[in-house]
């Protein structure tokens, strides 16, 4: 399933490089698209009765995992911030 994802993800990758793609701006392709996608997909989820059972465990590592993530990036901004901080309000603080 994978080599097929990728087959379609670079046939349009290499067909973008030669074809003029102002129409997909223009009628909002990408966005029904996308919406018949999660579409799909909620319809998968929800006539999947097994997944369906684990749907409150799959939420909360879901939501666990996001604010981690989140967390994580927060910190690691902050120390680096603090760290390579800029340096033009140091040299301005030394006046």
């Amino acid at each position: 399933m994978i080599w097929l994802v990728l087959i379609v993800f670079f046939s349009g990758f290499f067909l973008g490089r030669f074809i003029k793609t102002e129409w997909i701006g223009k009628y909002k392709v990408i966005l029904v698209l996308t919406m018949l996608l999660l579409f799909s997909l909620g319809l998968e989820i929800g006539s999947n009765d097994e997944l369906f059972g684990k749907i409150d465990t799959i939420l909360l590592y879901g939501l666990l995992i996001a604010f981690a993530g989140s967390l994580g990036s927060f910190i690691f901004g902050f120390f680096l911030e603090k760290t390579f901080g800029n340096t033009k309000l140091k040299s301005n603080e030394k006046r």
